[in-house]
C-alpha cells in the first residue's frame, strides 16, 4: 500500500463524477426541451432517463475505485470499496429502507 496515491486515481474518479453529473444534467436538459415542443410521455422519459444517470453516477464511482485500488494492490480499500458496492446493489435491488 502506497502512502501517496497517484495523481491518475483522483483524476479518474473526478472524471466519472463529473462525466456522469454533466450527462445527467444534459439529458434532463432535453427532456425538458422535448417537454416544450412535444406533446407526450417520451418528455417524462427522457428526464427519468436523466435522474437515473444522476442515481447510478455514485455507484459507478464506487467500482472505478475499487477496481483502482485492486490494481495498485491496496487490498484493504479495494474491499471496503467492495463491501460499499454490493451494501449499494442490495439496496437497490431489495429496497432496503423503504417502508
Amino acid at each position: 500500500m502506497s502512502e501517496k496515491r497517484e495523481p491518475g486515481f483522483d483524476r479518474a474518479v473526478a472524471m466519472v463524477l463529473r462525466t456522469g453529473a454533466f450527462a445527467a444534467f444534459f439529458v434532463m436538459l432535453a427532456g425538458v426541451v422535448t417537454r416544450i415542443f412535444v406533446d407526450g410521455p417520451i418528455s417524462t422519459r427522457i428526464e427519468l432517463a436523466g435522474v437515473l444517470i444522476m442515481l447510478v453516477t455514485p455507484v459507478v464511482r464506487v467500482f472505478v475505485a475499487m477496481v483502482l485500488f485492486i490494481r495498485e494492490k491496496d487490498w484493504r480499500y479495494g474491499w471496503i470499496s467492495a463491501g460499499v458496492l454490493l451494501i449499494l446493489l442490495l439496496g437497490t435491488m431489495f429496497g432496503i429502507g423503504e417502508h
